[in-house]
């Protein structure tokens, strides 16, 4: 009896310590996991070399092509092209879409992010770069919620505590979910290129 009262103790201890969110725990969310620039801001970057068989045009023409369907609905509220030049084979895209953080039959806990995704091909790679995110939390609210910026909420500063040992609940969900969604964007269009993936 003694031995399953343990068993179940240390279940519900298990349980609770996946609850509190054991994501932060992963070191792709830890120190240094959002980068800034001289001036502060916030930005996400990769560079892919460009498969043997594929020419630079064929590989723009193909990110292009995977950026058009992935930021139309139902993947995005809104996209458009901020910006696109096949000459020199760049394009930026401004992006709405929606974050959530946990839905249940009753109550959804979510965001609107909004950030400029841009894609540079030259020299035998192609660079991808997420910049310019915002958030409006909590939107349907009276008053129209909160509106910050990622320089204000998910930097080392601002989504840990003050001894930097661990994630403030309000703004740790927003770094992990946007680190997730950076990696998930960066990965699908790496995957497009390399021919394994559409969207």
């Amino acid at each position: 009896m003694k031995k399953a009262l343990l068993t179940i103790v240390g279940l519900l201890f298990t349980l609770f310590a996946a609850a509190r969110g054991g994501n932060e725990l992963d070191p792709k969310y830890g120190k240094g996991a959002v980068p800034q620039d001289e001036n502060g801001d916030v930005y996400f970057t990769q560079t892919v070399k460009i498969p043997g068989n594929m020419s630079e045009d064929i590989c723009y023409e193909t990110l292009m092509n995977w950026a058009k369907g992935r930021f139309a609905q139902p993947y995005a509220q809104a996209g458009r092209i901020l910006n696109e030049d096949s000459k020199t084979r760049r394009f930026i895209f401004h992006v709405d879409q929606i974050i959530v953080f946990k839905s249940t039959g009753f109550v959804a806990d979510e965001s609107k992010i909004s950030y400029n995704f841009s894609v540079a091909v030259k020299n035998g790679e192609f660079t991808m770069t997420m910049t310019d995110i915002k958030y409006r939390y909590e939107e349907g609210r009276e008053g129209g919620g909160k509106a910050f910026t990622a320089e204000d909420w998910i930097t080392d500063k601002e989504a840990y505590n003050r001894k930097g040992t661990k994630f403030l609940r309000s703004t740790g969900k927003f770094r992990i979910k946007t680190i997730d969604l950076k990696d998930m964007l960066f990965q699908r269009a790496t995957d497009t290129v390399s021919g394994n993936l559409s969207m």
